[in-house]
């Protein structure tokens, strides 16, 4: 998405619907494995303070890694951004460029994007593992280990 001209964002407000393509440099340092089908929808509008407002729509599809067997999964995604574009907090300032009369948006939806990435993500239902040399048991309440059997008599006879 290209950067907006200010002159362009009006009371009324300046409509966008574009499909947009992360480079993938971008994301080469979260879990996110690739974006695809991206599209964002919105406007931008000015008030008379000259306060801008972003009010956008952002769907499409990251693809992540299973937390249990890296495999890629398609995670869909929908965003609803409501921002108030202020150019005086300092976090703001690199999409704001005022000496270009420009506004890009696209590090605004790329914040929203990594909120959005889950913590773990799994395909897979079944709950029981298994490893080489290794397997998850489930431990029972009421098992013996027959070791301690003679032990348990102990214990019954007492209570008798």
């Amino acid at each position: 998405m290209n950067p907006i001209e200010l002159a362009r964002i009006t009371p009324k407000g300046y409509q966008f619907e574009e499909k947009i393509v992360f480079a993938k440099e971008i994301y080469q340092k979260t879990d996110i494995i690739e974006l695809k089908d991206i599209i964002v929808k919105g406007e931008i509008k000015k008030n008379l303070e000259q306060d801008i407002y972003l009010n956008a729509s952002l769907k499409g599809t990251m693809v992540l890694p299973d937390a249990r067997t890296l495999e890629n999964i398609d995670y869909p995604f929908q965003i609803e951004i409501n921002e108030k574009i202020d150019d005086l907090n300092e976090s703001i300032q690199e999409y704001f460029e005022k000496n270009k009369n420009t506004l890009d948006i696209m590090g605004i939806l790329w914040e929203n994007i990594v909120l959005e990435v889950p913590i773990s993500i799994s395909a897979s239902e079944n709950t029981t593992m298994k490893g080489n040399g290794w397997e998850l048991v489930e431990e029972k309440k009421d098992s013996i280990d027959p070791r301690l059997a003679p032990l348990r008599k102990l214990l019954d006879c007492e209570k008798e």
